[in-house]
């Protein structure tokens, strides 16, 4: 009865981790998100911050595409 329990357990926190592995795997796979997302800053805020660049190019230089970070 004990082992019966204990296959239990180790079966449901085997199927926990396979879950949170998939998990990391679709964020890890999913298109990258834009500079200012990935300083946690909205779009304006962003390029507010950009003092040395016209406002073109900041707006450009924050919605470029950056590599997720896990």
């Amino acid at each position: 009865m004990l082992n019966r329990a204990l296959v239990v357990v180790a079966l449901l926190a085997v199927a926990a981790f396979l879950i949170y592995l998939a998990g990391l795997a679709r964020d890890a796979l999913s298109p990258n998100e834009t500079y200012a997302a990935s300083i946690g800053l909205t779009l304006d805020q962003c390029v507010s911050a950009q003092d040395g660049l016209a406002p073109d190019e900041a707006r450009a230089y924050c919605r470029r595409p950056v590599p997720k970070r896990l």
